[in-house]
């Protein structure tokens, strides 16, 4: 009981912190923070033998304040997917290690929304390039092996644009315009919601299993998308304040599908982060969130989340 009165205890903090805090400001990085970043980065490419005299590292903020880290690398002409992976897992062990307590302004490492990298392959006259897009979160759960190399080759596939793709086919990846943070608070607190959601069960057992089950991961994600899309559309709408597109959705319910297997202590610090992280950019939480689940909750006779359980 004093777990869950501790999570709405956090729900209430963060109104405060709206409330009274300063006017919202557009979001600036410092030099320091910059460098720092970009130094561990380095280091762990020398570490993994990549190496780090083309390379350029950049920082942007974006659509949605969002924050945007670039890595230009160069590979060989056989070997770019391993340059391209090793890269994203590099600058994954860098985000893994920012403190989960200082999220703030005065740190020295912050953590980007997403990460972009972009390999230059020397094939053809002008070389060979190919940019791919990927939300920070991806990123962390491929270096913590959540996710499989094979799977998240196929995930930044789908955002993949430069010389490789045939040009009908380049668009700019929906992530680089879409609000991560928000969608990310939003991913979490499903999964938290439905970790003692009993009618989910059945599904977490099959989920607990998957990653030793060849083929059943990629089939429990789409009856996951699937409960979403139907059972949460409402929650979605009222939440964004419009109809979320298809790759919304899938956004949203890759991230649910991967932080519902955490134990709930585990996805509850993640919630409380996120939530900061949303309302330092000086927005408020968003509260069609609590009345959903209050509403839900008390209808179907579900407890709220313990990290107990």
């Amino acid at each position: 009981m004093r777990k869950v009165i501790r999570f709405s205890f956090i729900l209430i903090v963060l109104q405060f912190m709206y409330i009274y805090a300063d006017p919202p400001m557009k979001r600036t990085i410092t030099l320091q923070q910059k460098n720092t970043f970009k130094n561990e980065v380095f280091r762990y490419l020398r570490y993994f033998r990549i190496s780090t005299e083309d390379i350029e590292l950049s920082f942007s903020i974006i659509e949605n304040d969002n924050i945007l880290f670039s890595a230009t690398v160069q590979s060989r002409r056989n070997n770019f997917e391993e340059v391209l992976v090793k890269t994203y897992a590099c600058i994954g062990r860098v985000m893994i290690a920012v403190p989960n307590s200082k999220l703030n302004e005065g740190q020295l490492l912050i953590l980007p929304s997403i990460i972009n990298v972009q390999c230059h392959v020397p094939v053809g006259r002008d070389n060979t390039y190919f940019s791919t897009s990927a939300n920070s979160k991806e990123v962390i759960q491929f270096t913590n092996g959540v996710i499989t190399a094979e799977g998240f080759l196929v995930a930044l596939k789908e955002t993949m644009d430069g010389s490789f793709v045939p040009y009908s086919d380049k668009s700019v990846s929906s992530i680089m315009n879409a609000d991560v943070d928000f969608e990310n608070l939003i991913a979490v607190r499903m999964a938290l919601e439905g970790k003692n959601n009993p009618r989910l069960s059945s599904v977490l057992t099959l989920a607990s299993k998957a990653k030793y089950i060849p083929g059943l991961e990629s089939k429990i994600e789409v009856m996951m998308l699937e409960k979403i899309k139907s059972k949460h559309w409402d929650l979605m709408t009222e939440t964004f304040g419009y109809s979320p597109t298809n790759k919304q959705i899938k956004r949203i319910g890759k991230q649910v599908f991967y932080h519902i297997q955490m134990q709930p202590a585990d996805i509850i610090n993640t919630h409380m982060n996120d939530s900061l992280r949303y309302v330092w950019k000086g927005r408020r939480y968003p509260e069609p969130l609590n009345i959903y689940y209050r509403d839900y909750n008390a209808k179907y006779g579900i407890k709220r989340p313990s990290i107990n359980d």
